[in-house]
């Protein structure tokens, strides 16, 4: 079977048309994308905003996937779920305080709503949704702010859709943030609604597959 070098996890050729690398930060008419380790970021100022109106995340459930996001980008080195996910919502807290949308399986979910509440924010909603339209998974709606009511019901939705309805039943939302952007279902899916998207993502060829998209839809590409 074929590793990360010599080509199991290239996700198509995008990377060959747009090699965005580890640490650079790319612009597609105005969405900012870059390949960044969260693990070790300290700041977002790199996306030239100060805060976002919404951040929708996907992050890894447990350790088990985390690791595995890092061998897939070709990387070996171990990283550990609660000190992923705190600095996750760490950065959130300071550059989303105002909603936040973020998946999670059950086996964490108590856990990370106990984090939530820890760092001051107020879990508005929990919903059991769909992951790959017949896994379980539940969709957590939060804030560091006041919190405000949506009137939509996600339960039995599948994630390919919850951006979506997110993006779509929540007033004055025009910026997006994805600190864990994978190929680009957020920020795919706020382009198509006329919101501007900034994400960052460990793998680069992941990453690629959301550059190659905006480029098929006409947008300037260029690295920053």
């Amino acid at each position: 079977m074929k590793t990360f070098e010599d080509g199991k996890w290239l996700y198509g050729d995008s990377w060959e048309r747009f090699p965005i690398n580890d640490g650079e930060v790319w612009q597609a008419g105005k969405n900012v994308i870059a390949v960044k380790d969260l693990t070790n970021l300290a700041q977002l100022d790199f996306f030239g905003l100060p805060q976002f109106d919404m951040s929708y995340v996907d992050p890894p459930w447990n350790t088990g996937n985390i690791n595995s996001f890092y061998t897939k980008a070709g990387f070996s080195e171990k990283k550990e779920f609660d000190a992923f996910i705190e600095k996750l919502l760490n950065l959130l807290k300071t550059y989303s305080p105002k909603l936040n949308y973020i998946e999670m399986g059950s086996q964490n979910l108590d856990f990370l709503k106990d984090l939530i509440v820890s760092l001051n924010g107020i879990v508005t909603n929990v919903w059991k949704i769909k992951y790959y339209q017949k896994n379980p998974c539940f969709l957590i709606r939060y804030t560091f702010e006041t919190p405000s009511i949506i009137d939509f019901d996600f339960t039995g939705i599948d994630d390919d859709y919850t951006p979506r309805f997110a993006m779509q039943f929540e007033p004055n939302v025009n910026s997006v943030l994805d600190l864990c952007t994978g190929r680009g279902l957020t920020g795919r899916t706020a382009f198509s609604l006329g919101k501007t998207f900034f994400g960052t993502e460990l793998n680069k060829r992941r990453l690629a597959c959301l550059i190659d998209y905006y480029s098929q839809q006409g947008l300037t590409i260029q690295k920053l």
